[in-house]
């Protein structure tokens, strides 16, 4: 999502850091999907980030299956975990996020507060995506499509839930993660919630891996 976001007007976009942790409001490469975050973690390490993401982000019921999610609304993370961790990511709904938008061509901005009543829903990708010649207007957040990334789960609002959870053991390496949302489940078409973008408060946490667990 082509935007800057920030919390009840504060300046930082980073909520907080613990332990070994880096956060960049930032695309960490040149090319390929536009990401607006770089986090890169260890063991015990963790990171909360706020920002917007459009409520039908994932799931936009007028595109063609199976890319149904909005690659420029929602919002991109590329994570990095030095060693083999278990990763939880949260991702729910934030109040009071003010937003700075800023248009591409004209260098415009204006400013408003995002909605507060996202639906979340998050998918989990192997490796960074920076060869992509041009990012295509949709995704499929459930499944592999055009760029060189490789699907491995998505997590998201399936009975109404206003915070969804993804943990898993993952191998050293690069991911990307989608935060978007699935408001067309539950808003009517002429609900505020259904259009639009929507605050969010997204945390990763990284843990030691106990003995013997499997891989997810």
């Amino acid at each position: 999502m082509n935007t800057f976001a920030t919390i009840l007007g504060a300046s930082a976009l980073v909520l907080s850091t613990h332990a070994i942790a880096e956060v960049q409001f930032a695309d960490p490469e040149e090319g390929g999907i536009g990401y607006e975050w770089t986090v890169k973690l260890s063991h015990h390490g963790t990171a909360e980030i706020i920002g917007s993401t459009g409520g039908k982000g994932s799931y936009e019921p007028s595109f063609e299956a199976p890319d149904l999610g909005w690659t420029h609304t929602t919002d991109w993370v590329a994570l990095e975990l030095a060693e083999e961790v278990i990763l939880t990511i949260e991702l729910e709904r934030q109040e009071g996020v003010y937003e700075m938008k800023v248009d591409r061509e004209t260098g415009e901005k204006s400013f408003a507060t995002s909605g507060a009543e996202l639906y979340p829903a998050l998918s989990v990708y192997e490796g960074w995506d920076s060869t992509t010649e041009r990012e295509k207007g949709s995704f499929n957040s459930t499944g592999n499509f055009w760029s060189t990334i490789q699907f491995k789960a998505v997590v998201a609002s399936l009975h109404g839930e206003a915070k969804v959870t993804y943990r898993a053991k993952l191998p050293a390496g690069k991911y990307s993660i989608n935060l978007g949302g699935v408001n067309a489940f539950y808003c009517a078409e002429t609900d505020p919630c259904y259009n639009g973008v929507h605050g969010y408060h997204a945390t990763f946490t990284a843990s030691h891996v106990p003995s013997l667990m499997p891989n997810f």
